[in-house]
């Protein structure tokens, strides 16, 4: 019988041990960007972090778990960062809107090494693929649905299938970039690339083929 992925040994209840937390899953992002996952052990990353390898297991059982906080702990923040942006209310535009929520996204792929070790080492984890979609279609659903509210008349109301098709394209656009041409990932010719392919997706057809 499939065993469940193993969790985190310790729930954070306090703000000390979110700290200890925090401070790990960071000091494995930098040993990653820094020298890939090749040679990475606890022992590393909590010397790094600062703390005892008794004070890093006392959290995670093996640093797969880490990786794996690592990205539970990013998709909790770009949902909120997206949430926080399209409750704006100080005149917010469209455009704007777009900008915000392409950048917001391209920012979780900053450290290109670590994020390709990261997806690289947890590809067949089905469990947290799974999650991940979940979190990157509720995104595609309110930035889609605020877009209409601002103008019903330029945007497309959005489905399921629509909601699908946008997190693909846009995900599977940075994901293969990060993969072939990391550089381009900070390229401001690249994120405005990005910016248009996402503006013609959203907008109606009449307004697609406008542009």
């Amino acid at each position: 019988m499939p065993q469940a992925p193993e969790k985190k040994r310790k729930f954070p209840h306090q703000k000390r041990a979110q700290k200890t937390i925090e401070e790990i899953l960071e000091a494995t992002a930098q040993l990653l960007e820094h020298g890939g996952r090749a040679g990475l052990t606890t022992n590393h990353i909590a010397r790094r972090a600062g703390y005892s390898i008794g004070t890093l297991y006392r959290y995670f059982p093996h640093k797969l778990a880490i990786m794996r906080e690592m990205v539970e702990a990013e998709l909790k923040q770009q949902e909120m960062a997206t949430r926080a942006l399209l409750e704006r209310t100080d005149g917010l535009d469209a455009d704007e809107l777009i900008l915000g929520v392409v950048r917001a996204i391209l920012q979780r792929f900053g450290r290109s090494r670590a994020r390709k070790s990261v997806l690289t080492t947890l590809i067949h984890d089905t469990e947290l693929v799974a999650r991940t979609n979940e979190t990157n279609l509720r995104i595609m659903h309110m930035f889609q649905t605020r877009l209409v509210e601002i103008d019903p008349a330029r945007f497309r109301r959005p489905t399921e299938i629509s909601c699908l098709a946008l997190s693909g394209a846009l995900l599977g656009s940075i994901r293969s970039t990060l993969f072939s041409e990391p550089r381009y990932l900070k390229d401001p010719e690249y994120e405005r690339e990005l910016v248009a392919m996402v503006t013609h997706f959203v907008s109606t057809r009449d307004e697609a083929v406008e542009q």
